[in-house]
């Protein structure tokens, strides 16, 4: 089902028009600002702990960072209470479709992790795959492009 969703939305995107070079600038600034703190102090505790998870290009299930993804764990087992979006990100190398796939593994594969790790499913409010549409770099280049390759975290409220 999540493929068929990715397709759609690539598709969406292709036939309008929209991509991520008329957006980029805006998604820049809006990743290089502090999280804005909407629900208090259970939230501004989390944006300060959960780190992006970085993968190598065209992977989704061996992060460069394992030791955050560790931490990560760590922080919401301590947190019980804590509920969350896990977000997956590709690079803008390749088509958008392939993208929006391969951000969406990336994201399965984290939430496959946190389970395996004593995180309940209740507490994850969703895990979806966003391809290379919101951008933290705009540059065409290996550093930027790495950049983008993550997994994040958003607070999701009780």
């Amino acid at each position: 089902m999540n493929r068929r969703v990715a397709l759609a939305v690539a598709l969406l995107l292709s036939l309008t028009g929209v991509g991520v070079a008329q957006d980029a600038s805006y998604w820049v600034d809006y990743w290089s600002r502090p999280p804005v703190n909407l629900f208090g102090p259970e939230q501004e505790e989390f944006n300060k702990n959960m780190q992006p998870i970085l993968f190598p290009w065209n992977d989704h299930d061996e992060p460069s960072n394992p030791g955050v993804l560790d931490s990560d764990v760590q922080w919401l087992k301590d947190h019980p209470n804590a509920r969350f979006y896990i977000d997956g990100y590709a690079s803008s190398r390749g088509d958008l479709a392939y993208n929006l796939a391969l951000s969406q593994r990336r994201a399965d594969w984290v939430k496959q992790v946190l389970l395996s790790r004593g995180i309940p499913e209740s507490r994850i409010a969703n895990a979806a795959g966003w391809g290379e549409l919101y951008p933290v770099c705009p540059e065409l280049n290996d550093d930027c492009w790495a950049k983008n390759r993550l997994v994040r975290f958003l607070f999701a409220p009780n």
